[in-house]
């Protein structure tokens, strides 16, 4: 993807229809769309990712509860997360019984920002709505996470450079570097922003927190950061994270050329 229509699509980030329900009304939709991914996989010679991503892009539901639990597809409304979809789909013993577990793995863990296929094809089996809601999740949870990393491998080589070593302070200074404040202030200044959530946060971040939550905290500061920006930095920022996600990608590959070439 190019740098300028990534820098476009971040200063935009959002969507005003992510073409799934807000609320919780389409149950039977839900059941549809598990009955006729099971039938799909179960035909010879399937490709089951295409199977899994073409069910994500009929899914009715941006939330559900569902074994007690209440999942979040949508973070804040905008920003579409298809893996939390897909282990999902996953968790139906029917589709779990369909797809090797090893491989299945292998395709979630992938940074692949288009799953595995072309961008043009990972856009018609999602839908233009939810293809959009995915972008504004890459970006702003995905590349911001890239971002952070980058930043923070940035500030711990000055430190060791500088003969000192690298400590637990590193990701508080890339907290203030990229936000201005420390992680724990902003975590404060998050829960008062999603008050009608705020009775099931924790008070601060040393506690155990979900990955949803810490996907929509990330999320919040994206957009957080966006507000306070120049386009200049938001440009370079994003190149950064981008630059950042496709390192960790390439050593991805080497670690498992090399564990390819211990089982052969």
């Amino acid at each position: 993807m190019s740098e300028s229509i990534a820098a476009a699509h971040i200063l935009e980030a959002g969507v005003d229809d992510p073409g799934v329900s807000q609320g919780g009304e389409s149950c039977s939709g839900a059941g549809e769309t598990l009955v006729r991914l099971v039938e799909a996989l179960g035909k010879p010679l399937v490709n089951w990712r295409v199977a899994v991503l073409g069910a994500i892009g009929r899914w009715p539901l941006a939330s559900e509860v569902f074994e007690g639990e209440r999942n979040e597809y949508l973070i804040g409304g905008e920003a579409f997360d298809w893996k939390f979809l897909a282990q999902r789909l996953y968790s139906d013993r029917r589709v779990e019984s369909l797809i090797p577990a090893f491989e299945w793995q292998a395709w979630i863990a992938s940074s692949s920002p288009f799953a595995g296929l072309v961008e043009d094809e990972f856009r018609r089996l999602l839908g233009v709505d939810k293809y959009r809601a995915h972008l504004s999740y890459f970006y702003g949870v995905t590349v911001e996470q890239g971002l952070l990393t980058a930043v923070g491998e940035e500030i711990a080589k000055r430190r060791t450079g500088g003969g000192r070593s690298a400590d637990q302070e590193t990701r508080e200074t890339a907290f203030v570097s990229l936000y201005g404040w420390t992680q724990e202030r902003l975590w404060r200044e998050y829960k008062a922003s999603v008050s009608t959530e705020a009775a099931g946060l924790a008070e601060n971040l040393s506690g155990q927190l979900s990955l949803h939550t810490m996907d929509s905290f990330t999320y919040w500061l994206f957009k957080r950061r966006l507000k306070r920006a120049d386009p200049a930095r938001v440009a370079s920022d994003t190149r950064k994270g981008l630059m950042q996600l496709e390192r960790m990608r390439r050593a991805e590959e080497r670690r498992d050329g090399m564990l390819r070439e211990l089982m052969e």
